[in-house]
């Protein structure tokens, strides 16, 4: 409810809630206004008492103003914690979107215990978080058992990929008696829509995560001279032909994969894996 609407009707709730009261006024004026003629007129002063009703008395409906005029301030500020906020768009940007997950999370908490679960869920934002600092962090935001971040550039969300895999590999968290943290990384890029609170909205978002979480079984068709067997299913980093098309000025190696079907999304896409192992 806009704020214009919600002061024309406290406003009507007041003018009708007092509007009763002057009316009364202006009658007790006017008959003061008579008894006043009949004295000049030499007519009897003395007039037989009248006594009104409480309810006709001025008192009593400018009380009655003041009531409704609460009453309806009262009943808007409770309609306006209850109305639903709109989120108004603010403004559409170009960005690099990065999807990290922990694989096996939900082995991990099965066999080994959540506590083991719950380490290693938060090493792995620990250490991403520390890898995308140094990369022109955008956005991030909590996802369970990974982070979901944006980029100005795709270079810089493959850079901050390729350091959190390096880094797990070169420095593996103590997990013990849990095995190797491992993750999986999609990375997209297109228009990406920000709300009033700076929040990330749009396809893009949904592509990165459906990248991350690709199998053999999604694709359709393999890259020539690329097998089922070639095709990583942890510690990889996945990116769209568009992100892809952004690092053609890089020195990042890219590999063709093949093409597969994402869901909620129309047509083929192509895939490419980064060579961050180098």
């Amino acid at each position: 409810m806009s704020m214009k609407i919600q002061r024309l009707v406290f406003t009507l709730a007041v003018f009708l809630g007092l509007v009763p009261g002057f009316v009364h006024v202006q009658a007790e004026h006017d008959t003061g206004k008579m008894t006043h003629m009949e004295d000049m007129a030499g007519s009897p002063k003395e007039h037989p008492i009248s006594r009104h009703p409480f309810y006709e008395e001025r008192t009593f409906h400018v009380l009655v103003g003041f009531v409704v005029a609460g009453a309806g301030y009262s009943a808007l500020r409770i309609a306006r914690r209850r109305w639903p906020r709109r989120r108004v768009p603010v403004e559409f940007v170009n960005e690099a979107v990065l999807v990290v997950d922990l694989v096996d999370s939900t082995h991990l908490a099965t066999h080994y215990g959540d506590i083991i679960a719950m380490h290693a869920r938060n090493i792995l934002k620990e250490r991403t978080l520390e890898a995308a600092g140094a990369h022109g962090l955008a956005f991030a935001e909590d996802t369970g058992d990974g982070y979901l971040m944006t980029f100005p550039r795709v270079e810089a969300a493959v850079n901050t990929a390729a350091a959190l895999l390096k880094d797990l590999k070169d420095r593996p968290p103590d997990l013990s008696p849990g095995p190797a943290l491992e993750a999986r990384v999609g990375i997209s890029y297109g228009q990406i829509l920000l709300d009033g609170h700076a929040s990330r909205h749009g396809a893009t978002i949904n592509k990165a995560f459906r990248l991350e979480g690709l199998s053999v079984e999604n694709f359709t068709q393999l890259e020539v001279g690329t097998g089922s067997h070639d095709l990583p299913d942890r510690n990889r980093i996945f990116v769209d032909e568009e992100a892809a098309h952004e690092l053609r000025s890089s020195e990042i190696p890219l590999r063709p994969i093949g093409y597969c079907r994402l869901k909620g999304f129309w047509g083929l896409h192509r895939v490419y894996e980064v060579k961050w192992r180098g």
